[in-house]
């Protein structure tokens, strides 16, 4: 999906969008209206794929889809709408009728146990400390481990929150991310993501969500991504409509001093390069 074009706009677009088909708080024609007051000139919906161990419903797939295309009829002459899907790594299945994937892992499995990366704070402490012993690393080390596996076999167009076990690791108070050990998993998939060509989105749901004051990946991350040639994107992870431009800013100047001179961005001709 990559286009040709360059430009020095500003980004004006997301393509990681959650509505109440999933666990969005806000209608599709809210968060596109939301786009519109911003000056957005593309927006894509992504809901979760339905899976059993988090409560998403597969029928609400389609129902989401009709959704959207209902209302692209009525403001696509004023902003490009484009319905996606959030593909979870863990839950494997056919996926028909979407324009764009996001690959994301949410959830792995620990000697027969689910363990959910970003469920709480308090869920992912209690799964490190039963499945692992308080291991940190080692409990980084599967989730990556299940990053690879999505990204070893047939991929979708954009790689999600990459270093999404750091989500509760604000100022390294669970693990140093700077560690030889953890570094070594998190660059071996940054390192693959790289090689499927996708672009890896720089996120910025966990702020928003007020989590953390900085994006996903971390710059020890952007900085390999960059040095090995990996494109990136710029994606707010919006689970509210007000949550649509948060942290894009902050995302293009830490994707300027990583090296950057440009990023990606999703359009309905495929991705176009836009100078930051």
């Amino acid at each position: 999906m990559r286009g040709e074009a360059m430009s020095a706009a500003p980004i004006f677009s997301n393509a990681h969008t959650h509505t109440v088909f999933c666990d969005g708080h806000n209608t599709v024609e809210e968060n596109v209206l939301r786009a519109l007051e911003l000056g957005f000139v593309s927006l894509g919906f992504s809901i979760h794929s339905g899976n059993p161990y988090e409560g998403f419903k597969i029928e609400n797939e389609e129902k989401y889809k009709v959704e959207v295309a209902r209302i692209r009829e009525i403001y696509g002459h004023r902003i490009e709408i484009l319905c996606g899907i959030e593909r979870d790594g863990f839950y494997q299945r056919e996926f028909n009728g979407f324009e764009f994937m996001i690959d994301s892992t949410h959830m792995f499995m620990k000697d027969g146990e689910y363990c959910h990366v970003d469920h709480s704070e308090a869920w992912q402490a209690a799964d490190v400390e039963k499945l692992y012993g308080g291991d940190y690393y080692a409990y980084c080390a599967d989730y990556y481990a299940q990053m690879n596996r999505l990204l070893s076999g047939p991929h979708g167009d954009i790689v999600g929150h990459i270093d999404l076990c750091t989500k509760y690791n604000e100022g390294n108070r669970l693990f140093d991310e700077s560690s030889p050990r953890y570094l070594k998993y998190a660059l071996e998939t940054s390192e693959l993501a790289v090689g499927t060509g996708m672009p890896i989105e720089m996120n910025t749901g966990a702020i928003s969500r007020g989590y953390r004051t900085t994006p996903y990946p971390s710059m020890d991350i952007l900085r390999f991504i960059r040095e090995k040639g990996g494109e990136i994107m710029i994606n707010t992870d919006s689970h509210r409509a007000e949550w649509l431009d948060t942290g894009i800013a902050q995302c293009v100047e830490m994707a300027r001093q990583a090296g950057f001179d440009h990023a990606l961005r999703l359009r309905k001709s495929g991705f176009e390069e836009v100078g930051i």
